[in-house]
């Protein structure tokens, strides 16, 4: 069985323990179980803007997006949220918003068609399912949003697999870890637009002192460079692999990049989109689970190695073969 179900990258064993280390020594400070500082331990905002040039007067840590996404419930009393987009967004900012999904395209006139500022969520770059960023057009339109009131959120936790970019003016960023080390390291960090707009609930949502000090005392340049090696890059090789091959193969062509990419059955239903790839072994994400178009499924490449990559995407090519060109990388 093939996992293009996107689970996360094993660390290298010398990372666990340096990563154990680590917190081992958080621990044995005196006031490791004191209250974090309302915008994170002071030691981990250092690290952050030294590696990742996060401003420490604007930089809140945070438990990661999700985390994120429920301080921010109600900050306005509709969202936007991106269609397709992580389906999970949208309920959570439901609990105290009124939430539509729309395309990148349809937020700008939705958000001016209405009464007072909007909450506007987007992911780039490479966000998941379809690995789409957005482009100079699309970063002024949120700057333009932004500069009229609506607060526009860009989320940012596939920046591991882009060149560095910063959230267009105005606009909050949001990142985690996540998609780096794993779910569960549950450390993120939110960039406001200036110093005083922090939401009261967001900092007081940081991770445990030693937790927060744990990483800042593991995460230093060698430890992110063998991250990136690790965890990433073999990611990005296995998407690179696939896509060439199926080109080969069918003459496809995918945009976007990143670690997911997202194919679409016309006519199918996603259960039986699942069904068929699964007979062929392969291990794929719903595309309902992204707020996709019916039919569709996501395809994340950081459970498979290179030659599993092209397997893969020889076994997608037969099953295209017998749609007569019904399946097809997502428009």
């Amino acid at each position: 069985m093939l996992d293009l179900g996107g689970p996360p990258r094993p660390w290298p064993p010398a990372l666990v323990r340096r990563f154990g280390a680590a917190h081992d020594r958080a621990l044995a400070r005196a006031d490791c179980w004191s209250t974090p500082p309302a915008q994170g331990d002071p030691e981990l905002l250092e690290r952050l803007a030294e590696l990742f040039g996060a401003p420490p007067e604007r930089t809140v840590v945070t438990g990661g997006v999700r985390q994120f996404a429920g301080s921010w419930a109600g900050r306005t009393r509709t969202a936007l949220v991106e269609r397709p987009g992580f389906a999970d967004i949208g309920p959570v900012l439901a609990g105290a918003s009124e939430v539509r999904a729309l395309a990148w395209e349809d937020l700008p006139g939705a958000a001016r068609g209405g009464p007072e500022p909007v909450t506007v969520w987007v992911t780039s770059p490479y966000r998941n399912p379809d690995g789409r960023s957005l482009d100079a057009a699309g970063r002024l339109a949120l700057a333009e949003l932004a500069a009229e009131g609506h607060q526009v959120v860009v989320n940012q936790v596939y920046r591991w697999f882009a060149p560095p970019e910063e959230p267009p003016d105005g606009c909050w960023g949001v990142t985690s870890l996540a998609k780096l080390c794993g779910g569960g390291s549950r450390l993120g960090w939110a960039t406001l637009p200036d110093p005083s707009a922090a939401l009261p609930t967001l900092r007081a949502a940081g991770p445990a002192t030693t937790w927060q000090r744990a990483w800042a005392g593991f995460l230093d340049r060698s430890a992110l460079t063998s991250l990136v090696r690790a965890c990433v890059e073999p990611t990005l090789e296995a998407r690179r692999l696939f896509t060439e091959r199926l080109g080969e193969l069918l003459g496809w062509e995918f945009t976007g990049g990143g670690m997911s990419l997202l194919l679409s059955w016309r006519g199918a239903t996603e259960e039986r989109v699942l069904a068929e790839l699964a007979g062929l072994d392969l291990v794929v994400g719903p595309g309902s689970a992204f707020d996709a178009p019916p039919g569709s499924v996501r395809l994340a490449f950081s459970g498979v190695d290179a030659r599993e990559a092209v397997r893969a995407a020889d076994r997608v090519a037969r099953l295209a073969a017998r749609t007569a060109g019904a399946l097809a990388p997502a428009a």
